[in-house]
């Protein structure tokens, strides 16, 4: 399956062969690639690959995987509201970003690239590293350091050359864009090719619920590869007349990091802190693809919901206390609920994507507990 990647600021497109990542005229790219969907043609496992259909790749049947399951769809009562936790921190690496690895590398090892340079807070860093050992690709990866030592020490023992970068997740950013000059950028902040993984979920949600869209979707956002690709999935679907609307989709930033917030009132975002603030994973201050982001939430009916650390630690502690042991990016979508919870209906159907397991910041929880 030969795609092209279009700019979706200029029009200039790309053959798949040209492995850009991004347009001379410095847009991120999108891909040129529209699947039919069709729930009647599904077969295997429940599995990244069941969707096959819907995926990018020229040989999917070739592709390396970790034998990965749906995961579960499972029921909550957060501050009083009836919820299903789509917990996705229960994949091989720990998170979400499982889902756009999984689909970055096996492009990768389909246009023939050896090695890759990816900057993350920790999460992508890591799904990268481990699906990178997979496929024997050399990983090259940029995150903060001042960053949580237990995604660090999970990067480095999966064999990735890590470089720990002084400042924040800017600074981070920019030293992984030099080194791009030597590598293949398969970043998920710019790379389409990893929201087209991330919009598994979307679709595992739909054949969980026998296909019956949910009303509202809380996603913590950063760079916005979950949300963004939630809604490319929602997008192939509506076109398949599986479904008729969307899911309001509801946008999580902490109030220490809320580009999305201040875009939308027409104000600059503030520099971040020189501290990593409490919900790292969403720290990403100048997103790439913030007007996809922005689009996705009108066209969805969707908003941002800003949440305190406060709330953030109170939303681990409750969640907990059901069982689930997050880390407070994913917490943050928790606090949300509680906080929009009056703008809720009775009957609304709502999911609440859970991105990242507690393990992935047990250093910081730690200080949580000493100081409850």
């Amino acid at each position: 399956m030969n795609t092209t990647l279009i700019c979706p600021s200029c029009g200039e497109q790309y053959p798949e062969d040209e492995v850009a990542w991004r347009c001379r005229c410095g847009s991120y790219l999108d891909l040129a690639f529209t699947p039919h969907f069709d729930p009647a043609s599904l077969e295997g496992p429940e599995s990244f690959l069941r969707f096959r259909s819907v995926l990018p790749l020229s040989f999917p049947e070739k592709a390396l995987t970790f034998g990965e399951r749906f995961t579960p769809l499972h029921p909550m009562l957060l501050y009083g509201v009836p919820v299903r936790a789509k917990m996705d921190f229960l994949l091989t690496t720990g998170s979400f970003k499982d889902r756009g690895a999984f689909m970055m590398i096996n492009k990768c090892r389909e246009l023939g690239i050896t090695r890759i340079v990816e900057d993350s807070s920790g999460n992508s860093a890591c799904a990268m590293a481990a699906y990178s050992a997979l496929a024997g690709i050399e990983a090259h990866i940029f995150m903060p350091q001042g960053n949580s030592s237990a995604k660090t020490i999970q990067v480095h023992t999966y064999g990735a050359m890590l470089h720990k970068v002084p400042g924040n997740r800017a600074d981070c950013a920019r030293a992984a864009e030099e080194a791009a000059k030597d590598y293949y950028y398969a970043a998920h902040t710019w790379n389409p090719y990893f929201l087209h993984g991330t919009k598994t979920v979307i679709y595992e949600i739909m054949e969980q619920s026998l296909w019956q869209a949910p009303d509202v979707i809380f996603v913590p956002v950063g760079s916005g590869s979950q949300l963004l690709g939630i809604f490319l999935g929602l997008q192939e679907m509506k076109r398949a007349g599986i479904i008729s609307r969307y899911p309001r989709l509801m946008a999580v930033q902490s109030e220490h990091c809320a580009p999305l917030k201040s875009h939308m009132q027409g104000q600059q975002t503030p520099q971040l802190p020189k501290e990593p603030i409490l919900a790292e994973g969403i720290a990403i201050r100048q997103p790439p693809r913030l007007r996809q982001i922005i689009e996705a939430l009108s066209e969805t009916g969707g908003e941002t919901v800003t949440v305190t650390d406060q709330q953030i630690v109170d939303a681990l502690k409750a969640s907990a206390r059901q069982g689930i042991y997050i880390e407070p990016t994913s917490a943050a979508a928790v606090a949300a609920v509680g906080q929009f919870k009056g703008r809720l209906h009775k009957k609304d159907k709502v999911v609440v994507i859970l991105t990242g397991h507690g393990l992935k910041a047990t250093p910081r929880i730690e200080k949580i507990m000493d100081n409850s």
